[in-house]
């Protein structure tokens, strides 16, 4: 096999792990999340000023302190970091070191390097990287590392440059976006501490290994620049505030564990505090208690859409559909790129049994978001419903083929041939369908993946 790898195979390479990670239950199902880090890579990708250059943040579900960069420019951020970090501006520090690793394309170059080194095939160490994407990086460093025996020492020193280069281009972006530069430096300085105290130290550092010098040098770099404060946006705190909800936890438990952090004070932030004891009582089938408080906030954070979606959520489950319905409407219309609002609306829509308004809202963003399996699901549920079994069967073997589930996707495709035998317009789009799933398949086959 080649040494190098070419853009289109990196295609390929990305979206193969982004397909076991949907398939793997890892991805954060909650759109409010997601479409609070694609703003966030929205940010980031204007100010690399790289022409034409986009990022893609998501949510992985995992505890672990972790973010993780991979070809198409994605970059899978664990729950936990989002949670352990201090302040945004930390947050924003990983993101944007994962942005340069990506923007200095230093995967490729690692594995172009690798290859000099030893004989081996892509296979061996996308292996590692796929483990490591899909929420068990230190799997993949043990993996990684057995497969470069009598190499370590040599990539160690390759990996340092790699990770200087990107605090050194990550500070630069913060800058540029607004946050904080000196975040760099507190975040790895908060893993350094914890890993004194940790058996195991936090996943991030086996994928990047921390060293003194470089803390020093990114508090350096973060001095040269004007100071700036910058505050925490609101919707920060929010997001985390959905992320310790969905923390296991007995519900009745967490309920009584946030009610005590309001009343004695224990909180980052007070409407972030109220909003998850809101949640959590949603969470406890108590939205009559929860509609107040939400309202409440919306009352007083007007501009907060994150809030304007809980209350439509409250108002739904306790019966206020009316309301619900002419408020998530309004939204949408007034942020109508907003995939999170798109996404409740249909699924209230879909409670309705207002299967015809759920695909014309739905089928013309489909092909942005085809990478999600959710957009699919809640398609076919409107097909079925609305009695279209061709595109019903089309619909399932997309949301099969998102997932990485080939077999099964085949499977549904025949079984929509089998109801267009007497539409040769829709049986063309079907095989042409196939023979495109096919040809993917296959590339992904000589790629040893």
């Amino acid at each position: 096999m080649s040494s190098r790898l070419d853009a289109h195979s990196e295609q390929v390479i990305g979206n193969m792990i982004m397909q076991k990670i949907h398939g793997s239950g890892f991805f954060i199902s909650d759109a409010v999340v997601n479409e609070y880090l694609k703003n966030l890579a929205a940010k980031f990708s204007t100010e690399t000023r790289i022409p034409n250059f986009t990022l893609d943040f998501f949510g992985v579900n995992s505890s672990e302190f972790n973010a993780f960069a991979f070809f198409g420019s994605h970059v899978a951020v664990h729950s936990g970091l989002i949670l352990a970090v201090d302040n945004e501006s930390e947050l924003a520090a990983v993101l944007a070191h994962e942005t340069a690793h990506i923007t200095q394309r230093h995967l490729t170059r690692m594995l172009q390097h690798n290859q000099k080194m030893m004989p081996l095939t892509y296979a061996e160490i996308l292996a590692a990287i796929a483990i490591g994407a899909l929420g068990s990086p230190e799997a993949a460093a043990h993996l990684a590392t057995a497969a470069m025996a009598g190499h370590v020492q040599q990539v160690i020193n390759y990996t340092r440059d790699h990770e200087q280069e990107a605090d050194r281009i990550g500070i630069q972006l913060l800058a540029r976006t607004q946050f904080d530069p000196s975040a760099m430096a507190s975040v790895f300085q908060r893993m350094k501490q914890h890993s004194i105290y940790q058996e195991m130290p936090p996943e991030y550092l086996l994928t990047h290994p921390m060293f003194d010098s470089r803390i020093a040098d990114a508090q350096n770099r973060a001095a040269s620049l004007a100071y700036r404060q910058i505050p925490d946006s609101l919707f920060f705190h929010f997001v985390r505030a959905r992320l310790e909800i969905e923390k296991e936890e007995n519900a009745h438990k967490k309920l009584n564990r946030l009610k005590e952090n309001l009343i004695s004070d224990r909180y980052q932030n007070k409407a972030a505090a109220q909003y998850a004891y809101a949640l959590a009582l949603m969470n406890n089938r108590q939205p009559q208690e929860a509609l107040p408080i939400l309202r409440d906030l919306n009352a007083r954070y007007p501009e907060e859409w994150i809030i304007d979606l809980s209350v439509v959520d409250a108002e739904a489950k306790t019966g206020h559909m009316a309301p619900a319905l002419l408020r998530i409407k309004q939204l949408l219309e007034a942020k109508p790129k907003n995939y999170a609002i798109r996404l409740q609306y249909a699924t209230l829509l879909l409670q309705q049994k207002q299967a015809q308004q759920v695909i014309k809202l739905l089928l013309p963003y489909r092909k942005v978001h085809f990478t999600d399996p959710a957009i699919h699901q809640m398609l076919a549920h409107a097909y079925s419903m609305s009695q279209q079994p061709i595109k019903l069967h089309h619909s399932q073997a997309e949301w099969h083929f998102a997932k990485g589930e080939f077999k099964e996707a085949y499977k549904q495709l025949d079984l929509a041939l089998e109801y267009a035998e007497h539409h040769p317009m829709e049986s063309q789009k079907i095989n042409d369908r196939r023979e495109a799933i096919k040809e993917i398949e296959e590339q992904q086959r000589d790629l040893k993946l």
